[in-house]
């Protein structure tokens, strides 16, 4: 009889035991949706902002992101790369990649602008080479400076994620400003392929990069919007902001799939047909066009692939320069959110821009023009 009542309390205890732990992880799911959110991006612009120094904050009037505190700061690793984790209770968690700093070795990471296959491995510290899978198409290519912030800060991220998910968190939201927003997207793609192996398939990610560079080339763009479905990255941007349009890009004839009408041997074909006299004179302009973007991709990945590779070996003395890719095709991807520029807008800061090169690309413009276009942002 004792025995069958102490086996009842014990079961009584795990029933109970269960239900509590149900119930946290009920408490702390939340309720990720598709599509750009005008308030959500407001609060991450905040979040995202706090990446700053404390001087900058001492005099700065934003205001404290609604509700959310900061959980985990990482260390400074790679080439200045640092990302903060922010929580608040029923909703999800945020991941805030730091943008380019004043430190040169942030700069020399925008700088090393070679590219290199979306999937590989790289050695950048003592552990090794580090495997990386970002994209699932053939040909995909992306900025090799940016792949070294991504791995420089990839193992504390998905160390954070688990220790979340512990807790029944299992829903993220990414925001980068500016080098930030690069690293962004990089880093959703990073984790789209971890999740089933390292990390569980049940999570959720939303992003939002911020004034961002264009992260890779357009066989990395298909495969990023194909994995978001384009409700789940955005791309927001001031009309009057540089930076979103850098890298430089160039494209060539053998950026283009292998079938094309472009490529030299379906060129050949078509000019059998014609005269002698006609054939040379569609050759000669046709190596009029393009040749010179060959050698403006070659000259390119000389100077922002192997002499800067010398200078990022001084300070990451175990990294290995790559193999690169004879791409230099930069282009945008993520639903993009065009913030245009107004008079009002114009008015209060175009007539300021000679004063600095970054005046379109700070933070307040673009939470000027979201209360523009959105009534959202500072009061």
């Amino acid at each position: 009889m004792i025995k069958k009542n102490y086996m009842k309390n014990i079961k009584f205890l795990l029933t109970v035991c269960t239900a509590i732990i149900i119930s946290c992880q009920s408490f702390c799911q939340t309720n990720l949706e598709k599509g750009f959110d005008p308030n959500e991006y407001y609060n991450l612009i905040l979040i995202s902002a706090k990446q700053y120094d404390s001087v900058y904050w001492k005099n700065s009037k934003l205001p404290m992101p609604d509700g959310y505190k900061m959980t985990y700061r990482s260390q400074v690793v790679g080439l200045e790369n640092r990302w903060d984790m922010w929580t608040r209770d029923k909703h999800p968690a945020v991941i805030s990649i730091r943008g380019t700093t004043a430190s040169s070795l942030s700069w020399l990471e925008n700088f090393y602008a070679a590219m290199v296959p979306a999937e590989g491995k790289i050695k950048i510290d003592s552990l090794g080479y580090k495997n990386y899978k970002l994209a699932d198409v053939t040909n995909s290519a992306v900025h090799v400076g940016w792949l070294i912030g991504l791995l420089s800060i990839a193992p504390t991220v998905v160390e954070q994620i688990k220790l979340c998910y512990s807790k029944g968190i299992k829903e993220f939201l990414i925001i980068g400003h500016s080098q930030g927003g690069a690293l962004a997207y990089l880093l959703y793609s990073y984790l789209y392929y971890e999740n089933g192996l390292n990390l569980p398939k049940d999570i959720k990610y939303k992003i939002y990069c911020s004034a961002a560079p264009k992260p890779g080339n357009q066989y990395y763009a298909f495969d990023f919007d194909f994995i978001t479905k384009q409700e789940w990255a955005f791309r927001v941007v001031n009309t009057e902001d540089w930076v979103p349009q850098t890298p430089f890009t160039i494209q060539r004839v053998s950026d283009y799939p292998p079938v094309n009408p472009f490529a030299k041997e379906e060129l050949s074909k078509s000019l059998t047909q014609l005269k002698p006299l006609m054939r040379m004179a569609i050759k000669y302009m046709y190596n009029k066009i393009a040749i010179p973007p060959n050698k403006a991709q070659k000259r390119f990945q000389k100077i922002l692939g192997n002499k800067v590779s010398k200078y990022v070996k001084k300070h990451l003395k175990y990294f290995e320069a790559p193999e690169y890719v004879k791409c230099n095709q930069y282009v945008t991807c993520g639903n993009q959110i065009v913030l245009k520029a107004t008079p009002e807008y114009f008015e209060q800061y175009i007539k300021n821009a000679k004063k600095s090169i970054f005046i379109n690309h700070m933070i307040e413009p673009y939470l000027f023009l979201l209360k523009q276009h959105y009534g959202v942002g500072i009061k």
